[in-house]
């Protein structure tokens, strides 16, 4: 009930006017003009793209991204109000007690989280990951590639997913995962999804790479919304995308999704 509230706050009463906003501002970002102030190797050429991609401290200034979605999930600024957290374990062994420097570890906080990654890495999922409220995964800087078990928004609000390779989830059986610092249960069997999102908001997907899924790429059911799947590359997959898991779902009147420049 609490998630479903969260959502309908979130809802956009008038959507045919957000998206002439976001139209006018594709607009502005792609006149010869607006091009014509940059030249070098680096080229944006979207709004989201300008706010962040060519400013030479991106890397230091990182959670400037937070100010760059568009779309219906303009308001998710992820874990920008929190610290920095550094991923230097790949591994993915502990799914009750996670060991910290992970990305299990990193996801369950109950506090907003800035979550970055030390070097290069394959993270090789036992389980489907738990994403808590308030998180940014931003794979900026290194190649990260997440594998064998799907990314889970549940009942959460205010994530970023950012430049990351997901690939090659397959269905689980489920068992004891633990969900937040507070809470962990008995999971029942996972789809093999890259990234499922169910009563959730505030939901950004950008610069994610995502191929051979057990089953969709990205699905987004239960009356989630707010949300934007942008700047995005999807390949060697059948069901891409599922909005609403039945035409007959009442609470998915309030979903609203934008998909942009993939």
């Amino acid at each position: 009930e609490v998630a479903r509230s969260r959502n309908l706050a979130a809802y956009v009463s008038d959507p045919v006017a957000a998206t002439n906003r976001f139209n006018a501002d594709v607009l502005r970002a792609t006149t010869r003009r607006a091009l014509a102030r940059y030249d070098g190797p680096c080229m944006a050429t979207n709004p989201i793209d300008r706010c962040w991609r060519c400013r030479a401290d991106w890397a230091t200034d990182r959670k400037r991204l937070a100010q760059c979605a568009r779309g219906f999930g303009h308001r998710t600024v992820g874990g920008a109000a929190g610290k920095l957290y550094v991923v230097r374990d790949p591994s993915d062994d502990e799914m009750i007690i996670p060991r910290k420097g992970t990305l299990r570890h990193a996801v369950i906080q109950d506090r907003p989280l800035w979550i970055v990654f030390a070097r290069d890495m394959v993270i090789e999922l036992r389980q489907e990951l738990i994403v808590n409220h308030n998180k940014t995964i931003d794979g900026r800087g290194a190649q990260v590639h997440i594998i064998f078990a799907q990314i889970t928004l549940q009942n959460v609000q205010n994530v970023i997913l950012h430049n990351l390779h997901i690939h090659d989830s397959k269905a689980h059986s489920g068992g004891m995962i633990r969900d937040s610092k507070r809470h962990y249960g008995l999971r029942t069997r996972s789809d093999g999804d890259g990234v499922s999102v169910l009563s959730s908001s505030n939901v950004w997907i950008d610069h994610v790479s995502m191929s051979s899924c057990s089953d969709g790429l990205i699905d987004v059911v239960n009356g989630s919304t707010a949300i934007t799947v942008s700047n995005s590359h999807f390949t060697d997959h059948d069901h891409v995308m599922l909005f609403g898991a039945s035409n007959d779902s009442p609470q998915d009147a309030v979903m609203q999704v934008t998909v942009a420049f993939n």
